[in-house]
């Protein structure tokens, strides 16, 4: 079995911890994680996916990339 992400990041911004609450044993293998996140996904209607994540601590926001700098993909651009 993989290891589970444990969502420890913190805010770019203001330092804010990001890792969320404890998601219940039972239920990590569907998120594949340990702990929920506290980004705000901000999504594109027209892009279909999330396009950057926002602290809600301090509002700023960063572009849709992963921790690594690597590009979300988005629906539209996985299914066609």
């Amino acid at each position: 079995m993989r290891k589970l992400n444990d969502s420890k990041e913190f805010c770019l911004h203001c330092g804010a911890d990001l890792q969320g609450e404890t998601i219940p044993e039972e239920r990590q293998h569907h998120y594949a994680a340990t702990h929920y996140t506290r980004k705000i996904g901000i999504s594109s209607i027209e892009e279909d996916c999330i396009v950057k994540w926002q602290c809600p601590d301090c509002g700023q926001d960063r572009n849709g990339s992963r921790s690594n700098g690597e590009r979300l993909g988005c629906r539209s651009q996985i299914l066609f």
